[in-house]
């Protein structure tokens, strides 16, 4: 397999093999037979009796005599003939005769094995599976590097049997190779789990990520790589991505793959890969599939027009969304060969008129205005439930860490009660069969019989919780959330009160900006959990490297927040890794089965993460934050994309706001465009002195007025001091009081605002305790003590 990436990546291209490299031979390899007998009790492993001594040697003597008569130049060509002869399975060779038993001669090879005088293939090794034989070799062969593998792997809580499997994998790769162990290569690693794999959809072989993370622990594979990662498939060079369609015309060929080139720095993987496939595979394949003949990009009216046609056809079983992409993509092509051509000449000979007019691509203007209404719509289906998701998954996170902890508390085989159901613990040897490390701990649900691990429901309900409180307080993007490090919390003092102001860093992900959003009472409570949660006892959060599905490149280790280490599809609990976004829809799909959330006709509702950006939106800008800061908070470059995410009075607000952007502007005079002075940034930082209020604190941002008149108890800005939370039942007591007191005099007006008051104070109640009921305490959440654990 052709290492595609650097070595500190780990990343392989798909779709190739690995090249093997050439075994290295043994001294021994074009001597008689007596010279191999004679170095055979130069083995650490040569029995010091001379009975022994004899016997080994005669066994040895007649495998040497049984491969002698084979074909080849030495005796390592001579075993491989013998192979190609009689296969990889050892006990179907014909070496038994009337004097020799299989199992002499199985000794006898051990001992050629041992001497490197032959060096059976993958295949050959797997099947013969000489346990003792692989020990044996162990100290002959790197014995102190095997010794301190052995002892780092212990050390990192691998068990017992992946130890020892990943013990025997380095063994067979050393002497099929016959290298020593500091000598193997991470295309070593590739090529033995790709030649020892029993079934052809097999990914790795058992023991191998053991295996590479001992190699890693000795310093012979970089820092922070792992198999998992080298099996990815890393990006590829647009020689690759045209080759995949089979372009015959070379010269067109070549012109995809300079077109590519040029356009690939300007762009992220993803969308280049897109590319790629639509102009060689959508385009040109399809073109010279149905003309092979034709061998220039200037089409014939009839050859454009028919391609078109094709690509406008629909796809049976499938709405064909993609045809307008296709249209832009080959249109840019030809536009962008043109303007190239401009400064340099060698684009010359291709600059023809586009097959794609203007008016072909006008239907992707009605099909962005019907997308943007299909996202409205999902957006007021999906935010009246959320504080019924949000409920859910915090009651099922608390549900599973109470059966966890009683189960822990209850001896094997007893009987306990938990949240009215009855429960038995059950023997935790039963973790053995299923792979899983003997941590987890099973109980039995007595009421229907099912078995449950109880560490890794809690370890899913957990994370559950953790994705839907961090998606809905920043309205980040999943790939976002999921590169948060511990060096993402940041902090600004402001300079008059002192004040710690905690701000979240986003690197740049898909629109390439990097941002700072604030940190709520609330999100600063999930995060301080998560950090709690996944820190080591020393307390360092683990470093670990996360391969960028997108990009696809693995990037340094870093103190991840959503890592997990015990659980969900993790056979190694010994090796943290942060959480794929497969599992984190596999988390959503399921708190959503729990709450039972359903759509007007019945059907059960499905989220995404995407759509808590857009819930986070619609809310922010329904609630009185300007369209153009929610833009800087979410990292849109056009207003107009914020717009779109919008779904309630979206018409009213863009309107209204475009026009007082209008007015103010031209009332402004130029001499505002200046850098402020001094009086003017000491009453910039006076503003935050105004937030106080009488319940916390007012979260609305510098300049804007009060869009609810100073009716904080309304106000979704305001932010509750849980100090404070007697004046918030108070205020409840009073509404309640007043609402009575309307409806005996009949003041039906005064009703209906009181009871918006009196629900809107209730929510912040229900708010303020559910923060309330997490733990407490100090959690440090600034810079970590930074260490490798590798």
């Amino acid at each position: 397999m052709t290492v595609m990436a650097p070595v500190e990546d780990a990343v392989v291209a798909p779709q190739q093999v690995c090249r093997p490299r050439e075994q290295k031979l043994s001294g021994l390899d074009a001597v008689a037979i007596a010279p191999v007998l004679g170095a055979l009790p130069g083995l650490a492993t040569w029995p010091a009796a001379k009975r022994d001594c004899r016997r080994l040697s005669l066994n040895t003597e007649r495998m040497l005599d049984w491969i002698q008569p084979l074909t080849g130049d030495g005796w390592q060509a001579r075993w491989q003939r013998a192979e190609d002869l009689h296969g990889s399975m050892w006990r179907e060779w014909p070496v038994e005769t009337s004097g020799t038993v299989r199992g002499e001669l199985t000794r006898g090879l051990g001992c050629l094995i041992k001497v490197r005088l032959v060096k059976p293939s993958y295949a050959f090794l797997t099947t013969y599976n000489p346990n003792s034989l692989f020990r044996e070799m162990r100290t002959e062969v790197s014995a102190d590097l095997f010794a301190r593998a052995e002892a780092l792997a212990r050390a990192r809580g691998v068990t017992e049997e992946q130890v020892r499997k990943a013990l025997n994998a380095l063994t067979a790769m050393i002497i099929h190779l016959g290298v020593e162990l500091n000598e193997l290569t991470i295309a070593d690693m590739l090529s033995f789990q790709e030649a020892a794999s029993r079934r052809p959809r097999e990914r790795t072989v058992d023991g191998c990520h053991a295996a590479w993370q001992m190699l890693v622990d000795l310093g012979v594979f970089p820092s922070g790589t792992t198999l998992r990662a080298a099996m990815l498939p890393g990006q590829l060079t647009s020689a690759q991505l045209v080759d995949q369609h089979q372009i015959k015309n070379e010269r067109v060929r070549v012109l995809l793959i300079r077109y590519l080139d040029g356009r690939r720095p300007g762009l992220d993987y993803t969308t280049f890969s897109g590319m790629a496939r639509m102009l060689a595979g959508q385009f040109w394949a399809d073109i010279e599939g149905h003309h092979p003949d034709l061998a220039t990009t200037n089409l014939p009216t009839d050859v454009a027009q028919s391609w078109k046609d094709r690509v406008r056809a629909p796809v049976p079983g499938r709405e064909n969304r993609r045809r307008w992409d296709v249209f832009m993509i080959v249109r840019a092509f030809y536009l962008d060969i043109a303007e190239w051509a401009l400064a340099d000449p060698s684009w010359a000979e291709w600059v023809f008129p586009s097959p794609v007019r203007r008016i072909d691509i006008e239907g992707s203007t009605r099909r962005g205005k019907a997308t943007a209404a299909a996202i409205h719509q999902r957006i007021r289906e999906r935010l009246p439930h959320l504080q019924r998701l949000v409920d859910t998954a915090e009651q099922w996170k608390r549900d599973r860490a109470a059966l966890l902890e009683a189960a822990s508390r209850t001896a094997i085989g007893a009987t306990f009660r938990c949240a009215d159901v009855s429960y038995r613990r059950i023997n935790r040897d039963v973790t053995r069969a299923h792979g899983r490390r003997r941590s987890h701990l099973f109980v039995e649900d007595l009421s229907d019989g099912n078995l449950i691990n109880a560490t890794v429901a809690e370890d899913e309900a957990f994370w559950a919780w953790a994705v839907i409180e961090t998606l809905r307080h920043t309205g980040i993007r999943i790939e976002e959330m999921l590169e948060l490090t511990q060096l993402a919390i940041v902090s600004y003092r402001l300079a008059d009160t002192g004040e710690l102001v905690p701000l979240l860093q986003i690197v740049p992900s898909k629109s390439n900006e990097e941002r700072l959003l604030l940190v709520t009472p609330e999100l600063a409570s999930v995060l301080a959990t998560i950090i709690g949660r996944i820190r080591d006892p020393d307390g360092a959060v683990p470093l670990v490297a996360r391969f960028d599905g997108y990009e696809r490149v693995t990037g340094p280790e870093l103190p991840h927040l959503f890592q997990h280490r015990d659980g969900f599809r993790h056979r190694n609990g010994w090796r943290p890794d942060v959480l794929h976004p497969e599992l984190v829809r596999h988390l959503l799909i399921n708190t959503l089965a729990r709450s039972g959330i359903t759509d007007a006709a019945g059907q059960p509702l499905h989220y995404t993460p995407h759509d808590f950006r857009r819930m986070f939106a619609t809310e922010a800008v329904t609630g009185g934050l300007p369209i153009h800061i929610a833009a800087k908070l979410l990292g849109h470059a056009d207003v107009g994309t914020t717009q779109s995410y919008t779904a309630v009075y979206q018409n009213d607000l863009i309107r209204t706001y475009r026009a007082f952007v209008d007015r103010r502007r031209a009332m402004r005079p130029s001499r505002e465009y200046r850098e402020p002075s001094e009086a003017e940034w000491t009453e910039f930082q006076q503003h935050f002195h105004l937030r106080k209020v009488e319940l916390g604190n007012c979260g609305r941002p510098y300049g804007t007025p009060c869009a609810h008149e100073h009716a904080c108890v309304r106000c979704p800005m305001l932010r509750v001091d849980p100090q404070q939370r007697h004046r918030l039942t108070g205020i409840i007591r009073n509404l309640a009081d007043r609402i009575r007191e309307a409806k005996t005099n009949g003041w039906h007006g005064d009703v209906e605002g009181l009871t918006v008051s009196l629900n809107a104070a209730e929510n912040k109640l229900v708010s303020l305790d559910r923060v309330a009921q997490r733990p407490s305490g100090p959690t440090a959440l600034g810079i970590p003590s930074l260490r490798n654990k590798g």
